[in-house]
């Protein structure tokens, strides 16, 4: 009986540097992007199962028999972070861990063709636009490029404005950053008062954590030239401005939403400033819009009414 006594007591004894060799690792878990406290987190050993939750308050402890580990935290909606930690002492507090929403894109676009009306309430009394829109064209996983190219035509006795445009849209694109790029070229002529401008310019659509998720900003270069009476010139510049959406709700019969685009570019050519903006918006698949362009002697405000002939396809969501 004493010997089985004594083996029992070795093997306690044995325990107990195992049990003192456990340290404890302590931390918060919070959202990357509101800082705020994420419960529910799951906290594991890469490759065990040991593990915790965190609580309300998005505080996590783990007792760990290891120097060298990885902790791997996972949340439903959040991208999976595994950290590798060193533990130098008993108890280590880590600095906060923050997780990422995933990121999950989703492209409902779909082939179109716009017809619209222009009428310039100026020089350029008649004319109209085609816009042809081309979704997927360039499809990868920070790419959705999509193929926009428009032509636009108003005149009206010796003057006339011709307007064209070949862009791709969401060249690139992820959860944090859309970018989009263009190529468009603007011609103006008022016979009538000897005055001719042409203009091509390139630019890129921003839209992003870095300057406004909500707010589009432009930024071109390009170069002008002009002739008034008889003098001519050509000028390079630079243009810069902003898309910004608004919603105005109208609460009659029934709730109407309607959504409305307000843009504004100004250009520096040297010589000239030039100032175009506009106003936009969409009921189904009919739009309507105001337009504003001055350039030296070249003041238009210009009306349109479009209809959008679509074929609907679908396009299954994209994920980082």
């Amino acid at each position: 009986m004493k010997k089985i006594y004594g083996l029992i007591w070795l093997l306690l004894l044995g325990m107990v540097p195992a049990v003192q060799a456990q340290k404890i690792v302590r931390g918060t878990v919070q959202d990357n992007s509101s800082k705020e406290a994420l419960p529910g987190v799951t906290v594991a050993l890469k490759n065990s199962e040991v593990g915790t939750t965190t609580d309300t308050q998005g505080n996590f402890q783990l007792a760990i028999s290891r120097d060298t580990v990885t902790l791997v935290f996972s949340f439903v909606g959040f991208e999976p972070l595994e950290r590798k930690i060193i533990l130098t002492r008993d108890t280590t507090v880590l600095a906060p861990v923050r997780l990422k929403a995933a990121c999950h894109l989703d492209f409902f676009y779909h082939k179109h063709l716009e017809l619209s009306l222009l009428s310039g309430l100026h020089y350029t009394p008649l004319g109209g636009k085609v816009k042809v829109f081309y979704p997927y064209l360039i499809h990868g996983r920070h790419s959705m490029g999509s193929l926009r190219a428009e032509f636009g035509y108003q005149g009206g006795a010796a003057n006339y404005q011709r307007n064209a445009t070949l862009a791709l849209d969401n060249l690139f694109v992820d959860c944090d950053h859309n970018v989009d790029v263009a190529a468009s070229y603007q011609r103006v002529r008022l016979g009538e008062r000897g005055f001719v401008y042409t203009r091509y310019t390139a630019s890129a659509t921003y839209t992003g954590k870095l300057i406004s998720r909500a707010v589009p900003v432009y930024l071109a270069v390009g170069r002008l030239t002009y002739a008034v009476e008889e003098i001519s010139a050509a000028r390079t510049g630079l243009e810069a401005g902003v898309d910004y959406p608004f919603f105005i709700h109208l609460n009659d019969s029934r709730t109407v939403n309607l959504s409305l685009v307000a843009t504004g570019r100004l250009a520096w050519w040297q010589d000239y400033w030039q100032f175009q903006s506009g106003l936009e918006t969409q009921f189904k698949r009919y739009s309507v819009g105001l337009s504003f362009n001055k350039l030296g002697l070249y003041t238009e405000v210009t009306t349109r009414v479009g209809f959008t002939i679509e074929r609907r396809r679908t396009r299954k969501p994209v994920g980082r």
